[in-house]
């Protein structure tokens, strides 16, 4: 078991959003060695058809494969919403952690007045999926969605402390507000880095879920449960893959991760 042992997690996005996702995992299974992909090429997935993000994520999945990776987790809302049957169907004995998943765990029982609401991508709102699982558990539940097409692009584009994310975050909140929910689920991994700006909009009483703290957390369950973690790597190996290479990437993701991104590297799926 030790060759399998030292094999990396492999996480995977449609670009940068998923590195919210590997941050939490680098903080809590801080030996193990990681793989992260982003098909930044292709983003946004989230205003994509069905067939096109189900064949985009089975791409990626038997990349992640081919790097003998031991978990695959599914840092992309949209991804986790419309083609995790698919993953899991390519990846059969290696485990799968999604955020959609893990969140709606994290977020069924969390809402003192039973008001929950969910901000994600078009294809992760038209899906149902969060509503369906939260309400699985929590039939008591009311859940409000609101789709955000415009976040992803801005936060790619690093308009993060721009004033105009700001006045398109108002717009597209304003909703929720009025629906007065008491608790926030950033059903995007994208949008934990724009967390403060939400936070100011929503203001002190609106509790922000985080799913990428909840699937870490799923992903340390996981591998204790299979005896899989690396326990004497000192070092850890950070290993970045792109469909596209973009400045923007190493810099907001050495700005996001606090560390260094030393092997990035280009591919190509087919």
């Amino acid at each position: 078991m030790a060759h399998l042992n030292s094999d990396p997690i492999g996480v995977f996005d449609s670009g940068i959003g998923g590195l919210t996702v590997v941050k939490t995992i680098m903080a809590k299974l801080p030996h193990e060695n990681i793989i992260y992909f982003g098909d930044i090429a292709r983003l946004p997935y989230g205003t994509k058809s069905v067939t096109t993000i189900r064949k985009f994520a089975a791409q990626t999945v038997k990349f992640l494969i081919s790097q003998k990776v031991k978990a695959i987790v599914i840092a992309c809302n949209t991804i986790s919403a419309v083609a995790k049957d698919e993953v899991k169907n390519l990846a059969k004995n290696i485990p799968v952690i999604d955020v959609i998943s893990s969140g709606s765990k994290a977020s069924a029982f969390s809402s003192k007045n039973n008001k929950i609401g969910v901000i994600a991508t078009p294809a992760t709102i038209n899906s149902d999926a969060y509503p369906t699982a939260i309400q699985k558990l929590n039939p008591k539940v009311q859940v409000f969605s609101q789709a955000c097409s415009l976040f992803v692009p801005l936060i790619e584009e690093g308009f993060i402390d721009h004033v105009a994310l700001e006045l398109i975050a108002r717009e597209y909140l304003q909703p929720l507000i009025r629906q007065q929910i008491d608790t926030l689920i950033l059903g995007c991994t994208h949008y934990p880095l724009i967390k403060e700006v939400i936070a100011k909009i929503m203001g002190i009483h609106t509790n922000l879920i985080d799913p990428a703290i909840s699937t870490s957390e799923e992903l340390v369950q996981t591998l204790s449960m299979m005896k899989m973690f690396n326990l004497d790597n000192i070092a850890p190996d950070y290993r970045f893959f792109v469909t596209e290479i973009v400045p923007k990437f190493q810099s907001i993701g050495e700005r996001f991760l606090k560390t260094q991104i030393n092997h990035l590297e280009l591919v190509t799926l087919d």
